[in-house]
């Protein structure tokens, strides 16, 4: 009886260090940029604006002005920062206003910020950034066919990375990290903030989409190792025929090995877990082993 009863705190501490390990493993991997690890071949960025007085007949027609910001190549050898502006040019209305005040501006400033190590960061994690602001009135809007219309800005940007596992020593098919996405709120006049991330593998060419439409709590989506990523985000703002306020869009989401939000996950042990998991197992059925031999 003596011996069952020192048996069962050992195996209690067993499990304990083994969890303690787990834990210690998670949260030394926390703070690092997931990107300078496991992209080599660095993070793109993309954006496009569009300014437009549509009519609210819905006959389709409109005035527009767009801007392209520039194709960015984000090297976390090279800087910790990196943006792609577009700033269209100010739209006004082409059939006219009695109100000086009718027309719209804006821009989109999408930032790609790395976290830890990268020199100059003072980052925890590598932070997407978007900046989407400026105003638009449409009190006695008439487009360019003499149609009243309503002024609307429309915002797409676009981030394409691609995780090496050997690059930054995990396992193909094996989940790296995580990209965390802040809640998709709709403000006033806002009626699009959605997301989409595709997930590609490198040979098949499979496809993995999660879309995540506004409003939206905050999520988690799996970083896998050795595949392809697009994250795309959409955003639109209507201000109806007869109304003037200013618009502002800031949202953001990064890359991360950890992950406050919960789930996501495939729930499949990571390999360095799995075998904590088996020695701990491994003990209890040593130490069952044994109790049925006394």
């Amino acid at each position: 009886m003596r011996r069952n009863s020192t048996i069962c705190p050992a195996v209690a501490r067993l499990f304990c260090v083994c969890m303690a390990l787990i834990l210690f493993t998670d949260a030394a991997a926390h703070g690092d940029s997931v990107l300078h690890d496991f992209a080599p071949n660095f993070a793109t960025l993309d954006t496009e604006m569009w300014l437009i007085y549509e009519d609210t007949h819905g006959s389709g027609t409109t005035d527009t002005s767009t801007a392209t910001g520039p194709h960015v190549i984000a090297n976390s050898y090279l800087s910790n920062h990196y943006d792609s502006v577009a700033a269209p040019l100010m739209l006004t209305p082409g059939g006219g206003s009695t109100y000086a005040k009718d027309y719209i501006t804006g821009a989109t400033r999408f930032n790609l910020d790395f976290g830890s190590p990268v020199l100059g960061s003072t980052l925890p994690d590598d932070q997407f950034t978007l900046d989407i602001s400026g105003t638009m009135s449409a009190m006695d809007a008439h487009n360019s066919a003499g149609d009243p219309s309503d002024a609307k800005v429309e915002v797409k940007t676009l981030s394409k990375f691609y995780i090496d596992a050997s690059h930054g020593g995990g396992t193909s098919g094996a989940r790296v990290g995580y990209l965390l996405f802040d809640k998709l709120a709709l403000n006033a006049f806002e009626t699009k903030k959605n997301v989409f991330v595709t997930e590609i593998h490198p040979g098949s060419g499979a496809r993995v989409y999660s879309d995540f439409y506004g409003p939206h709590p905050a999520v988690s989506v799996p970083l896998i190792g050795d595949r392809f990523y697009e994250v795309a985000f959409e955003y639109q703002a209507i201000v109806p025929y007869g109304v003037d306020p200013p618009y502002h869009c800031p949202y953001g989401y990064q890359t991360s090995y950890g992950n406050p939000y919960g789930g996501g996950g495939s729930g499949v042990p990571e390999p360095a877990t799995l075998t904590l998991v088996l020695i701990a197992l491994g003990g209890v059925a040593a130490v069952r082993r044994r109790r049925s031999a006394v």
